[in-house]
């Protein structure tokens, strides 16, 4: 007679509440490693009132309700001159948070270089000395995985170009 596994392991059958409980928590608990963003705005430059301001980043928006992943972030300076890596998440759903970028970088003077919205959404931009780069993805159980990069500008120097070694190329016909 051919047996069942629910007939061949019972004592891990009486187990798997306890196992599915522990795991359940510690993911619940990665998910706590975040530390709460004030929202930031400016006004629009038509005598608005300032809105509270998001001290440590005073020059690029942040949503409302946005908690900073402090083990995926990476930030050098402060005030208008930090670079670095910025990681956010946020309630918002994706096309949301891509619409509030799109629409708030430009009131930080903040200047579009390109953007792209898809799957995960890339918005680049430039300020002064400094290129910011966003990318937006879904988070897995809901809301918005926000990563900011910000940047020194490169040189538009182009780099000297390699010494011919005495093959060519040409077209082909």
């Amino acid at each position: 007679m051919l047996r069942t596994a629910k007939h061949r392991f019972p004592a891990a059958r009486r187990f798997m509440p306890t196992v599915a409980a522990i795991l359940l928590a510690g993911m619940v608990a990665a998910c706590e490693s975040t530390t709460p963003l004030s929202a930031s705005s400016r006004t629009d430059g038509k005598g608005g009132e300032t809105e509270p301001s998001f001290a440590q980043f005073s020059d690029v928006p942040v949503p409302t309700g946005a908690k900073m992943d402090v083990e995926r972030s990476l930030l050098l300076g402060e005030r208008e001159a930090w670079i670095g890596r910025l990681v956010m998440t946020v309630a918002a759903v994706p096309s949301r948070v891509y619409d509030f970028y799109f629409a708030e970088m430009s009131k930080f003077g903040w200047n579009p270089i390109t953007t792209v919205r898809a799957g995960t959404s890339v918005l680049t931009y430039s300020r002064g000395d400094r290129i910011a780069t966003i990318q937006i993805s879904s988070r897995t159980l809901g809301g918005s995985d926000i990563s900011m990069t910000v940047s020194p500008r490169g040189t538009r120097e182009r780099p000297a170009p390699a010494p011919s070694s005495g093959v060519s190329s040409r077209p082909l016909r």
